[in-house]
Protein backbone atom coordinates (compact mmCIF):
# COMPACT_ATOMS: atom_id res chain seq x y z
CA UNK A 1 0.00 0.00 0.00
CA UNK A 2 2.83 2.41 0.88
CA UNK A 3 4.53 1.74 -2.47
CA UNK A 4 1.29 2.45 -4.35
CA UNK A 5 0.84 5.69 -2.40
CA UNK A 6 4.41 6.71 -3.18
CA UNK A 7 3.97 5.91 -6.88
CA UNK A 8 0.75 7.92 -7.01
CA UNK A 9 2.48 10.88 -5.35
CA UNK A 10 5.31 10.74 -7.91
CA UNK A 11 2.83 10.71 -10.78
CA UNK A 12 0.86 13.58 -9.24
CA UNK A 13 4.04 15.64 -9.02
CA UNK A 14 4.76 15.04 -12.72
CA UNK A 15 1.22 15.88 -13.79
CA UNK A 16 1.13 18.94 -11.54
CA UNK A 17 4.42 20.27 -12.90
CA UNK A 18 3.29 19.97 -16.51
CA UNK A 19 -0.27 21.18 -16.02
CA UNK A 20 0.95 24.25 -14.10
CA UNK A 21 2.68 25.40 -17.28
CA UNK A 22 -0.53 25.16 -19.31
CA UNK A 23 -2.74 27.02 -16.88
CA UNK A 24 -2.88 30.80 -16.74
CA UNK A 25 -1.34 33.01 -19.40
CA UNK A 26 -1.45 31.89 -23.01
CA UNK A 27 1.68 30.10 -24.23
CA UNK A 28 2.89 30.27 -27.83
CA UNK A 29 3.75 27.09 -29.74
CA UNK A 30 7.43 27.92 -29.40
CA UNK A 31 7.13 28.43 -25.65
CA UNK A 32 5.38 25.09 -25.49
CA UNK A 33 8.16 23.28 -27.37
CA UNK A 34 10.84 24.92 -25.23
CA UNK A 35 9.04 23.76 -22.11
CA UNK A 36 8.78 20.25 -23.56
CA UNK A 37 12.54 20.25 -24.09
CA UNK A 38 13.63 21.90 -20.86
CA UNK A 39 10.98 22.07 -18.15
CA UNK A 40 8.47 19.26 -18.67
CA UNK A 41 8.74 16.01 -16.74
CA UNK A 42 7.78 12.86 -18.61
CA UNK A 43 7.35 9.25 -17.62
CA UNK A 44 9.47 6.90 -19.71
CA UNK A 45 9.22 3.12 -19.64
CA UNK A 46 12.29 2.97 -17.40
CA UNK A 47 10.76 5.51 -14.99
CA UNK A 48 7.57 3.46 -14.69
CA UNK A 49 9.52 0.24 -14.03
CA UNK A 50 11.44 1.93 -11.22
CA UNK A 51 8.25 3.32 -9.72
CA UNK A 52 6.27 0.09 -9.72
CA UNK A 53 9.29 -1.82 -8.38
CA UNK A 54 11.65 0.49 -6.43
CA UNK A 55 13.80 -2.36 -5.10
CA UNK A 56 17.54 -2.21 -5.70
CA UNK A 57 17.42 -5.70 -7.21
CA UNK A 58 15.19 -4.59 -10.12
CA UNK A 59 17.75 -5.38 -12.84
CA UNK A 60 18.83 -8.74 -11.45
CA UNK A 61 15.26 -9.81 -10.67
CA UNK A 62 14.15 -8.99 -14.20
CA UNK A 63 17.10 -10.75 -15.81
CA UNK A 64 16.79 -13.88 -13.68
CA UNK A 65 13.02 -14.12 -13.92
CA UNK A 66 12.83 -13.51 -17.66
CA UNK A 67 15.65 -15.96 -18.30
CA UNK A 68 13.72 -18.65 -16.43
CA UNK A 69 10.47 -17.89 -18.26
CA UNK A 70 11.83 -17.60 -21.78
CA UNK A 71 14.85 -19.88 -21.63
CA UNK A 72 17.01 -17.12 -23.07
CA UNK A 73 20.61 -16.94 -21.89
CA UNK A 74 21.02 -14.81 -18.73
CA UNK A 75 23.71 -12.58 -20.20
CA UNK A 76 21.59 -11.73 -23.22
CA UNK A 77 18.58 -10.88 -21.05
CA UNK A 78 20.78 -8.79 -18.76
CA UNK A 79 21.89 -6.61 -21.67
CA UNK A 80 18.28 -6.04 -22.69
CA UNK A 81 17.31 -5.12 -19.15
CA UNK A 82 20.19 -2.65 -18.84
CA UNK A 83 19.05 -0.93 -22.03
CA UNK A 84 15.47 -0.73 -20.76
CA UNK A 85 16.54 0.80 -17.47
CA UNK A 86 18.78 3.31 -19.24
CA UNK A 87 15.82 4.43 -21.34
CA UNK A 88 17.50 3.40 -24.59
CA UNK A 89 14.68 1.13 -25.75
CA UNK A 90 11.84 -1.04 -24.47
CA UNK A 91 10.26 -4.44 -25.17
CA UNK A 92 8.66 -4.67 -28.59
CA UNK A 93 5.74 -6.99 -27.84
CA UNK A 94 3.02 -7.20 -25.21
CA UNK A 95 3.79 -10.78 -24.22
CA UNK A 96 7.21 -9.64 -23.01
CA UNK A 97 5.58 -6.79 -21.10
CA UNK A 98 3.26 -9.18 -19.29
CA UNK A 99 6.22 -11.44 -18.51
CA UNK A 100 7.91 -8.45 -16.88
CA UNK A 101 4.81 -7.80 -14.79
CA UNK A 102 4.68 -11.39 -13.55
CA UNK A 103 8.40 -11.46 -12.77
CA UNK A 104 8.06 -8.30 -10.66
CA UNK A 105 4.88 -9.55 -8.96
CA UNK A 106 2.92 -6.47 -9.96
CA UNK A 107 -0.72 -5.75 -9.27
CA UNK A 108 -3.16 -5.45 -12.16
CA UNK A 109 -3.24 -1.63 -12.03
CA UNK A 110 0.56 -1.45 -11.99
CA UNK A 111 0.70 -3.76 -15.00
CA UNK A 112 -1.60 -1.37 -16.84
CA UNK A 113 0.91 1.42 -16.26
CA UNK A 114 3.81 -0.71 -17.52
CA UNK A 115 1.95 -1.69 -20.70
CA UNK A 116 0.78 1.86 -21.29
CA UNK A 117 4.32 3.21 -20.95
CA UNK A 118 5.69 0.88 -23.63
CA UNK A 119 2.74 0.76 -26.02
CA UNK A 120 -0.35 2.76 -26.84
CA UNK A 121 -2.65 1.30 -24.24
CA UNK A 122 -2.68 -0.52 -20.94
CA UNK A 123 -4.42 -3.86 -20.52
CA UNK A 124 -6.81 -4.57 -23.41
CA UNK A 125 -9.94 -5.61 -21.56
CA UNK A 126 -11.54 -7.28 -24.58
CA UNK A 127 -8.54 -9.38 -25.54
CA UNK A 128 -9.12 -12.88 -24.04
CA UNK A 129 -5.41 -13.57 -23.50
CA UNK A 130 -4.81 -10.24 -21.75
CA UNK A 131 -7.87 -10.77 -19.58
CA UNK A 132 -6.41 -14.06 -18.36
CA UNK A 133 -3.08 -12.40 -17.64
CA UNK A 134 -4.79 -9.55 -15.80
CA UNK A 135 -6.72 -12.08 -13.72
CA UNK A 136 -3.48 -13.97 -13.02
CA UNK A 137 -1.82 -10.81 -11.72
CA UNK A 138 -4.90 -9.94 -9.70
CA UNK A 139 -4.90 -13.34 -7.96
CA UNK A 140 -1.15 -13.76 -7.51
CA UNK A 141 -0.60 -16.55 -10.04
CA UNK A 142 2.76 -17.17 -11.67
CA UNK A 143 3.28 -16.57 -15.38
CA UNK A 144 3.37 -20.32 -15.99
CA UNK A 145 0.07 -20.79 -14.15
CA UNK A 146 -1.50 -17.98 -16.18
CA UNK A 147 -0.30 -19.55 -19.45
CA UNK A 148 -1.81 -22.88 -18.42
CA UNK A 149 -5.08 -21.18 -17.53
CA UNK A 150 -5.03 -19.32 -20.85
CA UNK A 151 -4.79 -22.66 -22.69
CA UNK A 152 -7.85 -23.97 -20.83
CA UNK A 153 -9.79 -20.79 -21.60
CA UNK A 154 -8.85 -20.99 -25.28
CA UNK A 155 -10.06 -24.59 -25.43
CA UNK A 156 -13.36 -23.71 -23.79
CA UNK A 157 -13.77 -20.75 -26.17
CA UNK A 158 -13.22 -22.92 -29.25
CA UNK A 159 -15.83 -25.37 -28.01
CA UNK A 160 -18.41 -22.65 -27.42
CA UNK A 161 -17.46 -20.25 -30.18
CA UNK A 162 -20.39 -20.77 -32.53
CA UNK A 163 -22.93 -20.62 -29.72
CA UNK A 164 -21.42 -17.45 -28.32
CA UNK A 165 -21.49 -15.81 -31.72
CA UNK A 166 -25.19 -16.59 -32.04
CA UNK A 167 -25.87 -14.92 -28.73
CA UNK A 168 -23.77 -11.88 -29.47
CA UNK A 169 -25.72 -8.74 -28.60
CA UNK A 170 -26.97 -6.60 -31.45
CA UNK A 171 -26.48 -3.39 -29.48
CA UNK A 172 -22.92 -2.13 -28.93
CA UNK A 173 -21.20 -3.33 -25.79
CA UNK A 174 -18.48 -0.90 -24.80
CA UNK A 175 -15.13 -2.01 -23.47
CA UNK A 176 -15.85 -0.09 -20.27
CA UNK A 177 -18.87 -2.34 -19.65
CA UNK A 178 -16.87 -5.51 -20.25
CA UNK A 179 -14.06 -4.22 -18.06
CA UNK A 180 -16.43 -3.37 -15.20
CA UNK A 181 -17.88 -6.90 -15.33
CA UNK A 182 -14.38 -8.41 -15.40
CA UNK A 183 -13.39 -6.45 -12.28
CA UNK A 184 -15.88 -8.57 -10.33
CA UNK A 185 -14.02 -11.82 -11.12
CA UNK A 186 -12.12 -13.17 -8.12
CA UNK A 187 -11.64 -16.93 -8.69
CA UNK A 188 -11.15 -19.44 -11.53
CA UNK A 189 -14.80 -20.48 -11.52
CA UNK A 190 -15.93 -16.89 -11.88
CA UNK A 191 -13.41 -16.38 -14.69
CA UNK A 192 -14.82 -19.27 -16.69
CA UNK A 193 -18.34 -17.99 -16.00
CA UNK A 194 -17.27 -14.55 -17.25
CA UNK A 195 -16.02 -16.03 -20.53
CA UNK A 196 -19.20 -18.04 -20.96
CA UNK A 197 -21.30 -14.92 -20.50
CA UNK A 198 -19.16 -12.37 -22.35
CA UNK A 199 -17.21 -14.53 -24.81
CA UNK A 200 -19.17 -13.21 -27.78
CA UNK A 201 -18.24 -9.65 -26.83
CA UNK A 202 -14.50 -10.26 -26.76
CA UNK A 203 -11.85 -10.00 -29.44
CA UNK A 204 -8.43 -8.57 -30.18
CA UNK A 205 -10.02 -5.63 -32.06
CA UNK A 206 -11.95 -2.84 -30.38
CA UNK A 207 -15.35 -3.29 -32.05
CA UNK A 208 -17.06 -0.19 -30.67
CA UNK A 209 -13.93 1.90 -31.23
CA UNK A 210 -14.00 0.76 -34.86
CA UNK A 211 -17.60 1.96 -35.23
CA UNK A 212 -16.67 5.39 -33.87
CA UNK A 213 -13.50 5.46 -35.99
CA UNK A 214 -15.48 4.87 -39.19
CA UNK A 215 -18.04 7.50 -38.17
CA UNK A 216 -15.41 10.19 -37.60
CA UNK A 217 -13.41 9.17 -40.66
CA UNK A 218 -16.53 9.34 -42.85
CA UNK A 219 -17.10 12.85 -41.53
CA UNK A 220 -13.73 13.85 -43.02
CA UNK A 221 -14.06 11.86 -46.23
CA UNK A 222 -17.59 13.05 -46.98
CA UNK A 223 -17.76 16.67 -45.79
CA UNK A 224 -21.12 18.36 -46.23
CA UNK A 225 -21.40 21.73 -47.93
CA UNK A 226 -23.78 24.55 -47.12
CA UNK A 227 -26.60 22.59 -48.77
CA UNK A 228 -26.14 19.80 -46.23
CA UNK A 229 -25.08 17.35 -48.91
CA UNK A 230 -21.67 15.77 -49.37
CA UNK A 231 -19.71 17.68 -52.01
CA UNK A 232 -17.38 14.83 -52.96
CA UNK A 233 -15.61 11.92 -51.34
CA UNK A 234 -12.06 12.64 -50.24
CA UNK A 235 -9.48 9.89 -50.59
CA UNK A 236 -7.59 8.50 -47.62
CA UNK A 237 -4.45 10.11 -49.03
CA UNK A 238 -6.16 13.51 -48.95
CA UNK A 239 -7.45 12.98 -45.42
CA UNK A 240 -3.95 12.15 -44.20
CA UNK A 241 -2.39 15.05 -46.08
CA UNK A 242 -4.95 17.69 -45.10
CA UNK A 243 -5.86 16.59 -41.56
CA UNK A 244 -3.88 13.76 -39.99
CA UNK A 245 -0.25 14.50 -40.81
CA UNK A 246 -0.11 17.88 -39.00
CA UNK A 247 3.51 18.58 -40.06
CA UNK A 248 4.81 15.32 -38.58
CA UNK A 249 7.49 13.97 -40.98
CA UNK A 250 6.52 10.84 -42.88
CA UNK A 251 10.02 9.39 -42.98
CA UNK A 252 10.59 6.16 -41.04
CA UNK A 253 14.17 7.11 -40.20
CA UNK A 254 14.29 8.47 -36.65
CA UNK A 255 17.98 8.14 -35.81
CA UNK A 256 18.52 11.90 -36.20
CA UNK A 257 15.52 12.81 -34.03
CA UNK A 258 15.80 13.91 -30.43
CA UNK A 259 13.97 11.70 -27.92
CA UNK A 260 11.02 14.10 -27.67
CA UNK A 261 10.45 13.97 -31.43
CA UNK A 262 10.65 10.18 -31.45
CA UNK A 263 8.13 9.88 -28.62
CA UNK A 264 5.62 12.17 -30.32
CA UNK A 265 6.06 10.59 -33.76
CA UNK A 266 5.74 7.02 -32.46
CA UNK A 267 2.58 5.34 -33.81
CA UNK A 268 1.69 8.45 -35.83
CA UNK A 269 -0.77 7.12 -38.43
CA UNK A 270 -0.17 7.18 -42.17
CA UNK A 271 -2.41 6.29 -45.10
CA UNK A 272 -1.54 2.60 -44.88
CA UNK A 273 -2.44 2.48 -41.17
CA UNK A 274 -5.82 4.09 -41.74
CA UNK A 275 -6.62 1.77 -44.64
CA UNK A 276 -5.65 -1.25 -42.55
CA UNK A 277 -7.84 -0.02 -39.70
CA UNK A 278 -10.73 0.59 -42.07
CA UNK A 279 -10.34 -2.93 -43.50
CA UNK A 280 -9.99 -4.53 -40.01
CA UNK A 281 -6.42 -5.64 -40.67
CA UNK A 282 -5.17 -3.83 -37.56
CA UNK A 283 -6.81 -2.46 -34.47
CA UNK A 284 -7.91 1.14 -34.21
CA UNK A 285 -5.18 2.90 -32.28
CA UNK A 286 -5.61 5.29 -29.39
CA UNK A 287 -3.60 7.96 -31.20
CA UNK A 288 -5.91 7.78 -34.24
CA UNK A 289 -9.00 8.05 -32.05
CA UNK A 290 -7.61 11.12 -30.28
CA UNK A 291 -6.56 12.81 -33.53
CA UNK A 292 -9.94 12.20 -35.17
CA UNK A 293 -11.70 13.48 -32.07
CA UNK A 294 -9.64 16.69 -32.14
CA UNK A 295 -9.93 17.22 -35.88
CA UNK A 296 -13.70 16.76 -35.99
CA UNK A 297 -14.16 18.93 -32.88
CA UNK A 298 -16.31 16.22 -31.28
CA UNK A 299 -16.39 17.96 -27.88
CA UNK A 300 -19.96 19.16 -28.32
CA UNK A 301 -21.39 15.73 -29.10
CA UNK A 302 -23.82 14.13 -26.70
CA UNK A 303 -22.21 11.25 -24.80
CA UNK A 304 -25.23 8.94 -25.11
CA UNK A 305 -23.22 6.04 -26.51
CA UNK A 306 -21.01 5.93 -23.41
CA UNK A 307 -23.91 6.02 -20.99
CA UNK A 308 -22.67 9.31 -19.56
CA UNK A 309 -24.60 12.56 -19.39
CA UNK A 310 -23.64 15.46 -21.62
CA UNK A 311 -21.37 18.04 -20.06
CA UNK A 312 -21.69 20.69 -22.71
CA UNK A 313 -22.29 24.20 -21.32
CA UNK A 314 -24.46 26.64 -23.29
CA UNK A 315 -22.23 29.49 -22.17
CA UNK A 316 -19.02 27.61 -22.97
CA UNK A 317 -17.69 30.54 -25.02
CA UNK A 318 -17.94 32.76 -21.93
CA UNK A 319 -15.71 30.53 -19.84
CA UNK A 320 -12.06 31.40 -19.30
CA UNK A 321 -9.44 29.34 -21.20
CA UNK A 322 -8.50 27.22 -18.16
CA UNK A 323 -12.12 26.23 -17.57
CA UNK A 324 -12.59 25.39 -21.26
CA UNK A 325 -9.56 23.12 -21.06
CA UNK A 326 -10.99 21.38 -17.99
CA UNK A 327 -14.33 20.82 -19.74
CA UNK A 328 -12.68 19.48 -22.90
CA UNK A 329 -10.38 17.24 -20.86
CA UNK A 330 -13.34 15.74 -19.02
CA UNK A 331 -15.15 15.07 -22.29
CA UNK A 332 -12.05 13.60 -23.94
CA UNK A 333 -11.51 11.26 -21.00
CA UNK A 334 -15.14 10.13 -21.11
CA UNK A 335 -14.61 9.41 -24.80
CA UNK A 336 -11.43 7.38 -24.23
CA UNK A 337 -12.79 5.53 -21.22
CA UNK A 338 -15.82 4.39 -23.25
CA UNK A 339 -13.48 2.47 -25.54
CA UNK A 340 -11.25 1.10 -22.78
CA UNK A 341 -8.35 3.36 -23.73
CA UNK A 342 -5.98 5.15 -21.34
CA UNK A 343 -7.07 8.59 -20.21
CA UNK A 344 -4.97 11.60 -21.17
CA UNK A 345 -1.74 11.68 -19.18
CA UNK A 346 0.14 15.00 -18.72
CA UNK A 347 3.28 12.90 -18.22
CA UNK A 348 3.09 11.63 -21.81
CA UNK A 349 4.54 13.98 -24.49
CA UNK A 350 1.82 13.36 -27.09
CA UNK A 351 -0.96 13.64 -24.53
CA UNK A 352 0.54 16.85 -23.20
CA UNK A 353 0.47 18.32 -26.72
CA UNK A 354 -3.19 17.34 -26.94
CA UNK A 355 -3.87 19.16 -23.68
CA UNK A 356 -2.12 22.25 -25.05
CA UNK A 357 -4.25 22.10 -28.20
CA UNK A 358 -7.46 21.74 -26.19
CA UNK A 359 -6.91 25.12 -24.55
CA UNK A 360 -7.74 26.71 -27.90
CA UNK A 361 -9.80 29.88 -27.71
CA UNK A 362 -13.47 29.67 -28.65
CA UNK A 363 -13.84 30.21 -32.40
CA UNK A 364 -10.44 28.74 -33.28
CA UNK A 365 -9.76 25.15 -34.33
CA UNK A 366 -8.16 22.78 -31.86
CA UNK A 367 -6.46 20.92 -34.70
CA UNK A 368 -4.85 24.15 -35.96
CA UNK A 369 -3.28 24.73 -32.56
CA UNK A 370 -2.03 21.14 -32.51
CA UNK A 371 -0.56 21.53 -35.98
CA UNK A 372 1.14 24.81 -35.03
CA UNK A 373 3.07 23.32 -32.11
CA UNK A 374 4.02 20.23 -34.12
CA UNK A 375 5.34 22.50 -36.86
CA UNK A 376 7.72 24.09 -34.35
CA UNK A 377 8.71 20.75 -32.85
CA UNK A 378 9.68 19.31 -36.25
CA UNK A 379 10.72 22.54 -37.99
CA UNK A 380 14.30 21.37 -38.57
CA UNK A 381 12.93 18.41 -40.52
Amino acid sequence: MEENDRMNRDMTVISGNNMAFLMGDEKTPRQMVEFLKEGAIFRGFNDVLKRVYPGEDLASRLAQGLSEITGEEYGSISRKVRNWLKGQNMPKNREALFQICFVLGLQEAEAGLVLGAASETGIHYRNPDELVYAYGLRTGKSYEEAVELRAKIRQSQVMGQSEMEKEKAETPVYTKQVRDAFFQVSCDEELFAFFREHGGELGVLHETAYAKFTELLDYLQNPKGESGKAERKFTMEEVVRDYIRMNVPQTKKVSDYILLQRLVKKYWPNESNLLNMRNRKEDVSRKVMILLYLITEAFDELEEESGEEDYYLDDFEEEDPDTRLEIRLEKMNLFLDSYGMNLLDPGNPFDFLVLYAMKTQEGDFVSDRMEAVLSVLFEEE
